[in-house]
């Protein structure tokens, strides 16, 4: 038998309390919706405090993954696959980036009920994983015999605290951290009670997790398998307990395999072709918490965390950390979590009893972890550790310290109901005071460096009296009943303190207003803009064009705006790219700047040869065309709008999506790709071959340049038809993104896509009529195996 860590039995048969007969059954379910009850009704009231006040998660969570969640709504309800994205950088593989929401099952769910989720609901889905992930902490509790006070704090400590509330903006990364309990108690119930059911559910929960394909999936992997270990070393006769636990483990084995190996595959294909296929441990280091933000445990302002601006540990005061923000650094987690881990835990050596050894282990490597540059741990783990060298944030390890904080609190509570607080120990106690006084002085002292040295002893005096009047209240309470009161009344305060200063605050919360046009609800310019925006490209899709758009510098929330009108954009918000086309075309990953975006020789102006060929033809800027920074030349364009706060250019000459002729030349694309220049650029009458997919047969140049017609007769996100009629073949190029997944067929028959102008796909067509179909297949056997093998060896990159 084991405790809630997979360590090994605590002081009590919990499964012989839990499992003695009906009746037991009943009341020990009744021991569990107690405490069940109490944290559903504090997330409901956390809720409807954000609903009522109008907020919702801001940036990221908005500019990007609810955009993406629009885009897989709409997929769904138009009846086509969410798996290319069209609107988004010319083109992208939605299905292999862990951004899109694609494998998320409750947002896939809701998606298929509402083909245009509003932000509050969007919230809401990600607020339901954690109440999900704090109920699983209450049956984590409830196992290991913990009394309502402990399982309510320790999942409120869960759902609320340090960057459960701070980060909520990366979305991805709050669904990954939500399933780990869950994750843990079925791995537990699998291997304790050698069941099947139990494994084949641990291997959904878990593959849930792993679908989030982020570094925190990645660190709670390692997590679930280090409580296996612990699980199978801890027994009796480990040989024995593995032999007889074989089939579960296989179960869970071959189940989230079979569900993650696709996506997983998909991942790194585009990892490896994007425009970060590895990541440098120094850039990597800049995401490290600065170690004097560990003060913010429990004085949450002591670096104005929650004002603007605020005045801790940033780009401008600490370089080496320049990644790593207020929302990385922020980790409040109350006073009361904080003096029980102090004072019975280290103090009191309660982290250290059996059964806790585990999580403990996991809260000292997760802090180790996210501390980054500042703990040798790191920079071995980078070095060492499968998959960790894949990833940039160090910070990210806050997410498994916290997690493993929330259970040590249970425990830790438990401990002084039961048995009240350790004896004195005098030089410990001098020793973990000592400690605890110079973080707060180190992150005063840093506050002074930058004039707000008032402000953080203002932040300290403000917070101090909570825990020394905790410390007094579990010092004074003497008898057994004595101490259930006062652990209820710290686990209130514990409560009080994280939903007045995590529930709604700068870090978490902006006014929906800030994002009303990613739901069609802006001022009358803005509305006017977009309305003749949209007009004047209906009117050309009405005709069978395909025009594209770049919208820039307008406002963070117009960022991926595209995605939610369905404009296809040559540019959006996402760090993940495709390395080839990030090279040539610079869009950039932060678009609300126009400051920020630049132009490669590849793409020196708006009407450059590959701007047309991209049929880039409407731009939206926040500013004249000419007052466009970086920009290498003024294109020749009409004026649609003139301001004040939009303008919007049609340009001229844009290429068509298809493009046939028989002029082609074979070169090595990669070689005209160099530092972003282009020896060849697109032509109209002449298509550039790349000699990796040379064309089946010669094309003497120069050809009869007109020797056919092409248009599209059918066009979705994941499906391009063309017809095509030609006297002699010729070279058919579709001016969208040369990408791994992508099939095409002649008249039914499969046809070998080439890459055409370093960036498109071209296809060799026979003399004719001829009906040609594009279509992406991302997990077909051979984009899986192509995806296989690319992993096992270092992939020729598509630019330089």
């Amino acid at each position: 038998m084991s405790g809630a860590d997979g360590s090994p039995a605590q002081q009590i048969d919990v499964a012989a309390v839990h499992r003695p007969d009906a009746s037991g059954a009943a009341s020990a379910l009744r021991a569990w919706l107690a405490p069940a009850g109490i944290v559903s009704a504090i997330w409901l009231a956390a809720v409807t405090w954000r609903v009522a006040a109008d907020v919702v998660a801001p940036w990221d969570s908005k500019n990007q993954f609810y955009t993406f969640f629009r885009f897989l709504a709409s997929s769904i309800h138009s009846g086509v696959t969410p798996f290319w994205n069209p609107y988004h950088y010319g083109g992208h593989p939605s299905i292999a980036d862990p951004q899109s929401l694609i494998f998320a099952p409750a947002f896939v769910l809701w998606a298929l009920f509402d083909p245009s989720p509003s932000m509050i609901a969007f919230d809401l889905v990600v607020y339901a994983h954690l109440l999900v992930g704090g109920l699983a902490m209450c049956a984590i509790g409830w196992r290991a015999g913990w009394p309502s006070a402990a399982c309510v704090m320790a999942a409120i400590v869960f759902m609320f605290g340090a960057c459960a509330s701070s980060r909520m903006q990366h979305t991805g990364a709050i669904l990954t951290y939500a399933m780990f309990p869950p994750a843990l108690l079925l791995l537990q119930l699998a291997l304790q009670r050698r069941s099947i059911p139990f494994a084949i559910g641990f291997a959904l929960v878990g593959a849930t997790l792993v679908l989030g394909r982020n570094q925190i999936a990645l660190l709670f992997c390692y997590v679930l398998v280090a409580v296996a270990v612990a699980e199978i070393v801890s027994a009796e006769s480990p040989s024995r307990y593995l032999a007889e636990r074989g089939p579960v483990l296989a179960a869970m084995a071959i189940a989230g395999g079979l569900i993650v190996a696709g996506p997983a595959l998909l991942t790194m294909q585009f990892a490896a072709l994007s425009n970060r296929p590895y990541v440098a441990l120094e850039r990597a280091l800049e995401a490290s918490i600065y170690p004097a933000n560990l003060a913010t445990l429990v004085v949450p302002n002591i670096f104005g965390s929650h004002q603007f601006p605020p005045w801790g540990p940033n780009y401008e005061t600490v370089p080496e950390v320049a990644a790593a923000d207020e929302s990385f650094n922020y980790l409040f987690v109350g006073s009361v979590p904080v003096v029980l881990l102090l004072w019975l835990g280290l103090v009191g050596g309660g982290i250290w009893r059996r059964g806790r050894v585990m999580m403990a282990s996991v809260l000292a490597v997760g802090l180790l972890y996210a501390l980054g540059r500042y703990t040798p741990l790191y920079t071995w783990m980078f070095s060492w550790a499968p998959g960790i060298s894949l990833f940039r944030r160090p910070a990210d390890g806050s997410f498994v310290f916290l997690a493993a904080f929330a259970i040590l609190t249970g425990y830790l509570l438990t401990d002084y109901v039961r048995d009240g607080l350790p004896r004195r120990r005098p030089l410990p106690i001098a020793v973990v005071t000592a400690i605890v006084l110079a973080i707060v002085g180190w992150a005063v002292a840093f506050s002074a460096r930058t004039g707000h040295a008032t402000d953080a002893i203002v932040a300290v005096l403000w917070i101090a009296p909570v825990p020394v009047l905790v410390i007094m209240g579990l010092a004074l309470a003497r008898s057994a009943p004595a101490r259930r009161w006062t652990a209820a009344a710290v686990a209130a305060v514990a409560v009080a303190e994280l939903l007045w200063w995590n529930g709604v605050s700068r870090l978490n919360a902006e006014a929906r207003r800030h994002y009303a046009v990613l739901e069609q609800a802006v001022a009358a310019p803005e509305q006017e803009a977009l309305a003749q925006l949209e007009r004047y490209i209906r009117e050309r899709q009405s005709n069978g064009e395909r025009p594209r758009v770049e919208i820039m510098g307008v406002g963070g929330a117009w960022q991926n705006l595209a995605m939610v009108r369905g404009l296809e954009a040559i540019n959006g918000y996402n760090p993940l790219r495709i390395g080839a086309y990030d090279s040539l075309v610079s869009p950039g990953e932060t678009t609300y700047l126009s400051e920020q975006r630049f132009f490669p020789s590849s793409f020196g102006s708006y009407d450059c040869a590959l701007a047309r060929a991209l049929g880039l033809e409407y731009v939206v800027l926040d500013r004249p065309i000419d007052k466009v920074p970086n920009l290498e030349r003024r294109p020749v364009a009409d004026v649609i709008r003139d301001g004040p706060k939009i303008w919007i250019y049609r340009l001229h000459n844009a290429m068509p999506r298809l493009v046939f002729t028989d002029r082609v030349q074979v070169a090595d694309a990669d070689n005209v790709n160099i530092y972003g220049e282009l020896a060849v650029s697109p032509s109209s009458d002449r298509i550039l071959i790349d000699d990796d997919t040379p064309p089946s047969r010669s094309y003497p140049m120069p050809g009869l340049g007109h020797a056919g017609t092409a248009r599209i007769e059918s066009w979705r996100p994941d499906r391009v038809e063309a017809i095509v009629e030609s006297v002699q073949g010729g070279m058919l190029v579709l001016h969208e993104t040369y990408y791994p997944g992508w099939v095409a067929e002649i008249d039914g028959k499969p046809a070998r896509i080439l890459r055409a102008d370093v960036l498109f796909r071209g296809i060799e067509v026979p003399l004719g009529r001829r009906k040609v179909v594009f279509r992406y297949a991302p997990l077909s056997f051979e984009n899986l195996s192509d995806a296989a093998f690319s992993a096992l060896r270092r992939p020729r990159p598509l630019h330089r």
